[in-house]
């Protein structure tokens, strides 16, 4: 193949599916091999009083295809295979791509263990009404091709779609037995599974006006803050099998441009500086007599803006949310990866005259 047809997934050493296979993978040889054997870095002074204190060794794999090698801050117990391959990578509607509904598309932020696969459907009038509502609030507002492919093959050919009950389908019905069914404390997906309903308190500076301390400022209490635990949100993501795409260990990626040159690649949050010295840290602390298990970092990154509700007016609102630093960027790039997770929702303030 001549070389200006060569071209791969971004970020990655993968071949799109229109390459032929090198002879190397032809033989059935992976592009990265690991390299067990590598020196143990030396102990911080900040570890050595420190016991049951495992020092960390770095791992370093072989160059691949394209030169580009990782040292692993130790050595991994997971490589993620689930960011390889252009599905991955990119998210457009004329790629026949795997549209199929997981669980953690349905059930992601409702950590209890009280909530299973039968919960789903209670509060609608059937489970076809159910599978109905999931699709029209998934996927994409503008239902494209690739939507109406998603909607014949994992919803009208599920399991529990029934003809019948689609002919008596009323979405105004489906939507107040769902607020019925969300006052009633007994459900699984009651407010402490879920979200919380707070006041904030804010002290207020005024022109012309001195305090002795920000205690004594007046107070203006802003009810109607909705929002969510960030240990269950973290607890959540990481039981479920979507984790299983993160990257646990950070690595220093790098690229061999010659025998005697390398240069640093910087490409994704669990590459950087910042991600390393936070797993350095994290497995410095102490540690009891029988904790063996492995201390790994979550990457929170967190955003919030404004975002308007209708394509005419003026009705908005202010999400806080947040992504996993582990996980690939071109994943949580795509909108279909569910790879956004609210945090809380900040009502807007109107001043007094």
């Amino acid at each position: 193949m001549p070389a200006r047809y060569i071209d791969y997934i971004p970020g990655s050493s993968t071949h799109l599916a229109h390459m032929p296979p090198t002879i190397r993978q032809e033989r059935g040889r992976p592009i990265v091999e690991v390299r067990p054997e590598q020196p143990q870095a030396p102990d911080s002074p900040a570890s050595e009083d420190i016991p049951h204190q495992p020092p960390l060794v770095p791992y370093q794999t072989a160059p691949d295809a394209m030169g580009l090698f990782r040292i692993y801050s130790a050595r991994p117990t997971m490589i993620p295979k689930g960011d390889v391959g252009l599905d991955a990578a990119v998210d457009a509607p004329t790629l026949d791509r795997d549209l199929s509904v997981g669980s953690s598309q349905i059930a992601t932020g409702l950590p209890s263990p009280e909530i299973g696969p039968d919960n789903l459907f209670s509060p609608f009038s059937s489970p076809t009404a159910g599978l109905l509502m999931c699709w029209q609030y998934s996927g994409v507002n503008s239902k494209s091709n690739a939507e109406m492919k998603r909607l014949t093959r994992n919803f009208l050919d599920h399991d529990e779609y029934k003809r019948e009950d689609a002919r008596i389908y009323d979405d105004v019905r489906e939507k107040r037995l769902i607020s019925v069914y969300l006052k009633d404390s007994s459900n699984p997906f009651r407010a402490e599974n879920g979200w919380r309903e707070s006041t904030v308190q804010i002290r207020l500076p005024k022109e012309k006006m001195k305090w002795a301390s920000e205690d004594e400022a007046p107070v203006l209490e802003i009810p109607g803050v909705y929002h969510r635990s960030l240990t269950d949100i973290i607890t959540s993501v990481f039981q479920d099998s979507v984790a299983s795409t993160f990257h646990m260990t950070p690595f220093q990626q790098q690229w061999k441009v010659s025998e005697e040159r390398t240069v640093n690649v910087y490409s994704e949050a669990y590459s950087s500086p910042a991600f390393s010295e936070s797993y350095v840290e994290v497995n410095s602390l102490p540690r009891e007599g029988d904790d063996d298990l492995e201390r790994v970092v979550a990457s929170l990154m967190m955003w919030s803006d404004a975002t308007h509700l209708t394509n005419f007016g003026d009705a908005s609102l202010w999400p806080f949310y947040l992504f996993f630093g582990n996980q690939s960027k071109y994943t949580r790039g795509k909108p279909t990866a569910s790879a956004c997770h609210h945090v809380a929702y900040i009502p807007s303030v109107s001043p007094v005259l």
